[in-house]
């Protein structure tokens, strides 16, 4: 991993993690570069991975507080909203994409280890996510969240073809 960069996401990289970002559409939702910009203006954490100058990874996360929960309904954030209807003092993964050719490298496990590390320094007690059920089950997801001990909570269905399963870890 010595070659790898871990950084905050800048004016620099997110055109970059935008583009890694359509490439994992379904498993994350799709987001013009105008609303992922605007929503790494809005997070708490964020965080890519540069390979060569090349963006493989990126994390954008939210805290749970009144100014997140303002902007999150600004944007009608469904997800965001259900989550915050359950579960109190939490870190929201709202997107995480690896590019496929650098996945099994453990990548995303050390963007969760910094998104954990993040979490303990500013005394977070959860952090939460939600995968997709439908359109098509994110079964690699569901895996890689277990490995970090994430459970549910409970699943929504929005529609007839949007269905999420909502996740929680406890921060010791």
């Amino acid at each position: 991993m010595k070659d790898f960069i871990f950084e905050p996401i800048n004016t620099n990289t997110i055109q970059k993690c935008h583009e890694l970002n359509e490439k994992n559409v379904p498993n994350v939702g799709s987001r013009s570069l105008k609303g992922l910009t605007n929503s790494l203006e809005n997070s708490d954490y964020s965080e890519c991975i540069l390979f060569r100058d090349q963006v493989v990874g990126f994390v954008i996360c939210f805290l749970d507080s009144e100014i997140t929960k303002s902007y999150m309904e600004q944007i009608d954030h469904k997800n965001f909203r259900e989550i915050s209807n359950r579960v109190s003092n939490f870190l929201y993964i709202d997107r995480i994409a690896v590019d496929i050719e650098y996945r099994n490298k453990k990548l995303g496990s050390q963007l969760y280890s910094n998104i954990v590390d993040f979490s303990k320094n500013n005394s977070i007690t959860s952090l939460t996510a939600e995968i997709n059920l439908l359109p098509s089950i994110n079964i690699s997801s569901f895996e890689f969240h277990k490995k970090f001990n994430f459970y549910e909570i409970d699943t929504v269905k929005y529609s007839e073809d949007y269905e999420v399963s909502l996740q929680k870890k406890e921060i010791n």
